[in-house]
């Protein structure tokens, strides 16, 4: 008789085809410590050498801690939550370590980083919050974000957000927008009145206009 699967009507139908969503296997794997990379996604202000300790004696003891945090990107496995944990494990000579893998690269592990630890593990202080920020703040795109998805990714108040982002100088925020060499998108008004002018400026000689330019004493470049 073929194994079958009952429904939530009782209505029993082959195994083979039930096409309903299975629940994943939620037991951690293991992931050999050496394979582990750092991505940078640690934004504590500084590790805690007696945390390390105490998680490493309870390991000892057969304390069952929550799987570290991983991305793999079809290559490398980086670190994205669970440093005290994983520092614990090197500390007793462990050469694996209960993980949850996530698809991703290292800037995924880097953001998810960024707001561990809002709701569990160690507290996160003022300072760390603060790094976290600023660890976004400083970066090409990420500081291209509104105050309000920074304070999502980050887990802060986005008032934080924006306080810290006034008190950056403008060279600690960077920015990868090039400079635009186009004319934005002018009214008709707008757009006739600049291909008048265009009209005009190519009318007169590339001499003419140098000759203009020096008198009215504007630097001008003959190469």
């Amino acid at each position: 008789m073929d194994e079958v699967c009952r429904m939530n009507n009782d209505l029993e139908i082959p195994a083979f085809l039930d096409r309903r969503p299975k629940k994943p296997d939620t037991k951690p794997g293991e992931i050999p410590i050496s394979q582990i990379r750092d991505a940078g996604a640690q934004v504590r202000a500084e590790m805690y050498p007696d945390t390390i300790r105490d998680y490493a004696d309870d390991m000892l003891d057969g304390a069952v801690f929550p799987p570290i945090i991983l991305f793999h990107d079809g290559t490398q496995y980086w670190l994205a939550d669970g440093y005290h944990r994983l520092e614990s494990a090197k500390k007793i000579k462990r050469e694996i370590v209960a993980a949850e893998v996530r698809q991703g690269t290292a800037r995924d592990a880097i953001l998810y980083g960024i707001g561990a630890n809002a709701s569990h593990g160690l507290r996160r202080t003022q300072a760390d919050k603060r790094r976290a920020i600023e660890r976004l703040l400083k970066d090409p795109e990420w500081s291209q974000m509104s105050d309000r998805k920074l304070a999502a990714i980050a887990k802060v108040d986005h008032k934080t957000v924006g306080n810290v982002r006034r008190e950056l100088t403008a060279g600690e925020i960077p920015t990868d927008k090039p400079l635009s060499r186009e004319f934005p998108a002018l009214s008709g008004k707008q757009n006739a009145d600049r291909t008048i002018h265009g009209s005009i400026l190519q009318s007169i000689s590339d001499n003419a206009l140098i000759a203009e330019c020096r008198r009215r004493g504007l630097v001008v470049n003959d190469a």
